[in-house]
């Protein structure tokens, strides 16, 4: 049974990735448009089965990553945001959330459980780079230029969001990437799902060109 809780987080920086419709994978893939603000709060979705997937998941890509002393401190959370294809956010701190559309369906499905894989090894490589860290806080200015509202993750109007660097999206997908290799994950999986952002011919953004993660993707693969 799902019980809705909203989570009071005063001032804490929040980052988020978006990205367009892939309708291969039956969901959005969240991979592009990362960014930070200081935000009251955030609704919370109880959904233990997904709940102990996400943990799971998490504790298996920390274990081969810098930070694998403070996996305990890292807090993996669900959220049903507004807008369907937000399926990540970290806000620094060790705190991350997932999409609950996409932690339910990779209860199930094997192609969405690699999706929430690579949401999840993404989403710590900003962490351990303390990525969230960086950002500037704006206020009462139109957010449009960056494609999305604070309203799309059920967040006040006032808040903006300033989308990290293509710099620190490459690395945290390197990062990632290193992650998998790390668990024997195989790459081409990652490579594929990239692909298919290009198949669906969903280009980015000027930070987050499809075609520049994934030919950084395919040439990291190739040399594992």
């Amino acid at each position: 049974m799902q019980d809705k809780n909203v989570l009071n987080i005063a001032k804490r920086k929040f980052c988020i990735r978006l990205a367009g419709v892939v309708r291969n994978w039956g969901l959005a893939l969240v991979l592009f448009l990362p960014a930070c603000s200081l935000v009251p709060s955030i609704s919370v979705v109880r959904d233990e089965p997904i709940e102990r997937l996400l943990r799971d998941e998490a504790e298996r890509i920390l274990s081969v990553t810098a930070d694998a002393t403070n996996t305990a401190r890292y807090q993996i959370s669900l959220s049903d945001f507004p807008r369907a294809d937000i399926l990540g956010m970290s806000i620094g701190e060790r705190r991350i959330y997932i999409s609950y559309k996409l932690g339910r369906r990779a209860l199930h499905s094997r192609r969405h459980l690699w999706l929430l894989r690579q949401t999840l090894a993404h989403e710590i490589a900003h962490e351990i780079a303390r990525h969230a860290d960086y950002r500037q806080i704006n206020f009462n200015r139109s957010s449009d230029e960056y494609g999305m509202s604070s309203r799309d993750v059920g967040l006040p109007w006032y808040v903006i969001f300033q989308p990290y660097s293509l710099e620190k999206e490459l690395q945290a997908d390197l990062d990632g990437m290193q992650y998998w290799k790390n668990l024997q994950w195989d790459c081409t999986i990652w490579v594929r799902i990239l692909e298919d952002f290009e198949r669906q011919n969903y280009s980015g953004d000027k930070s987050h060109p499809t075609h520049t993660r994934l030919k950084q993707a395919s040439a990291a693969c190739r040399s594992d």
